[in-house]
């Protein structure tokens, strides 16, 4: 499991271990991974070393320290290295040190104007094939300050504008982000690479901001932390999370889920969810809708049975006609026998708009943790919207939940009382007293008509199977539980993913391959899900 903190919480662990080992030791250690890094990340890119030019943007403090430091090292294996000092205050044993291994250094005339700082650092960028970004670290809040936030702003417009293959590493944390929630309120300096020192920080898993670090290289100095903000389970968690069936277990002690989604209008919608429960380990999918669409889901998937009955996990939402009032009411009304039952709930799609309708007629009027909301950012707006949030300024709205998923999605959580699946790229699991867990590393191809669909029938099946253990066992599912069954699910859905674009589920590759691959559609998510399941167990 990948566990993140708040800056402040590892800068004081951070500080407590400096205090205890020999001056500068820590930071040489740093900067040997920085340097090592991005070697590994050069010859993966097939870079020779006397033609590779590697620019430092040195800043002060102890991140400005790293990169002087990467940079001698750098200089001593033949790479010409250049360091652009834009501080008065650069780090003084380090400098010596890249002085003495002839790195070229270049003091910034800081009496000059923003506007002219930013273009001299632009001209040095565009002749190189390395960015180290050393401008500042965890220390600084708030937003960049000029001239060094126009000289980022300069040379992403640079990075852009010329699609350069230069190869941006980040000291740390990329320059310029600085909250703990994942927000970007100014200029920051993006990266193929983060080589972060002694714990992750929340941004690296938290969009937007997770999406510019790259991939992140974490350096080990022994800090003692308490208390994550936030984590992220890997192959082996999930493989030891799975349900796995024993030999005496039938279709009915293994789950069962019940899917109502589809309708005369969308008769194929409810195959997706369908096709991905039935494919992620449950005993049986049931399916409940008009007779037309069962017809057509179960020509699809026949393996799927017709009609309600005794299930573990309820499965309401995707293609429900908002204009079919009977089966609104059955969506309704199964829901609320569902939450009062006590049994997990997924509301997906057309059902989070139900969730006003829903909760009146629950007793107590709010959902338990063992309900499932799994909106994409335009639903999880609405439904916010609908909850009062934003005041008065009429709402909020799609572009402010993803400026802050991680905020808005642990909003919904403690005011609807459920467990939240806040979709996207990076999807998000919040619910009310628990940590927050971050899943990524689908392909950027799975953002497609129809994956959501596959997610959640994997969602609601994972959950039937916890469930019907816990029944057995005469136990109910905890928070905890719940939080880690929903993330175990969008594991195996990005996983799923991966293999259907053609990815491998392990790399050790230096580059990330998330967003490479070949185009896919829904089915072929939902054809991968027992391989990705299978290689989670052999993780375990």
């Amino acid at each position: 499991m990948i566990e993140a903190f708040e800056k402040q919480t590892v800068r004081k662990a951070e500080a407590k271990v400096v205090a205890e080992h020999p001056q500068g030791s820590l930071m040489k250690k740093a900067a040997g991974e920085v340097s090592d890094t991005t070697v590994e990340f050069l010859l993966a890119r097939g870079a020779k070393v006397a033609e590779t030019r590697i620019l430092g943007l040195v800043g002060g403090g102890d991140n400005g320290g790293d990169c002087l430091y990467a940079l001698s090292y750098l200089a001593k294996l033949g790479y010409p290295c250049l360091a652009l000092l834009l501080s008065d205050k650069p780090h003084k044993k380090a400098l010596a040190a890249a002085e003495k291994a002839e790195v070229t250094i270049e003091r910034v005339d800081l009496a000059s104007s923003a506007r002219q700082i930013a273009r001299l650092a632009s001209r040095r960028a565009r002749a190189a094939g390395v960015w180290i970004d050393g401008l500042v670290g965890t220390g600084v809040n708030g937003k960049l300050r000029e001239p060094l936030a126009q000289v980022v702003t300069e040379l992403n417009r640079l990075y852009e504008s010329r699609n350069l293959k230069v190869l941006r590493v980040a000291i740390d944390i990329p320059s310029g982000i600085f909250s703990d929630d994942g927000r970007l309120p100014g200029p920051f300096l993006g990266a193929d690479v983060t080589v972060t020192m002694g714990g992750r920080k929340s941004s690296s898993l938290l969009p937007p901001a997770a999406y510019q670090f790259g991939q992140v290289r974490l350096v080990d100095l022994g800090l003692q932390m308490k208390e994550e903000r936030l984590a992220r389970l890997q192959a082996a968690d999930v493989g030891a999370l799975w349900p796995v069936p024993g030999a005496e277990d039938h279709k009915y002690t293994r789950g069962v889920v019940q899917v109502v989604a589809g309708s005369a209008a969308f008769p194929l919608t409810g195959v997706m969810c369908v096709e991905g429960a039935g494919r992620a380990g449950v005993g049986m999918v049931r399916y409940v809708g008009p007779e037309d669409a069962a017809f057509a889901i179960l020509s699809r998937f026949p393996e799927a049975v017709s009609g309600a009955g005794k299930h573990q996990c309820l499965l309401v939402g995707p293609g429900i006609d908002p204009k079919d009032n009977s089966r609104m009411r059955e969506a309704v009304n199964q829901s609320v026998q569902a939450a009062s039952s006590g049994i997990p709930l997924v509301l997906d799609a057309g059902a989070i708009d139900l969730y006003p309708q829903i909760i009146s007629q629950i007793p107590g009027g709010t959902l338990s943790h063992r309900a499932v909301l799994t909106p994409h950012a335009g639903e999880a707006a609405r439904l916010l919207s609908t909850l009062g949030a934003g005041g008065g300024r009429g709402g909020v709205t799609r572009a402010e939940v993803e400026a802050s998923p991680a905020a808005w999605g642990q909003y919904l959580a403690d005011k609807t009382g459920a467990t939240v699946l806040l979709k996207g790229a990076v999807t998000l699991i919040a619910s009310p007293e628990e940590t927050m867990l971050s899943q990524a590393g689908a392909p950027f191809w799975t953002g497609t008509a129809g994956s959501g669909d596959v997610l959640a029938g994997i969602t609601a099946a994972v959950l039937a199977q916890h469930q019907a253990r816990a029944e057995q066992s005469g136990y109910q599912l905890s928070t905890s539980q719940m939080s880690a069954a929903v993330a175990s699910a969008a594991w195996v859905h990005a996983m799923a993913a991966r293999k259907a674009s053609g990815l491998p589920l392990a790399s050790s590759a230096p580059e990330s391959v998330s967003n490479l691959g070949a185009p896919v559609v829904a089915t072929d998510i939902a054809r991968q899900v027992p391989g990705a399941i299978a290689y989670a167990l052999q993780q375990a």
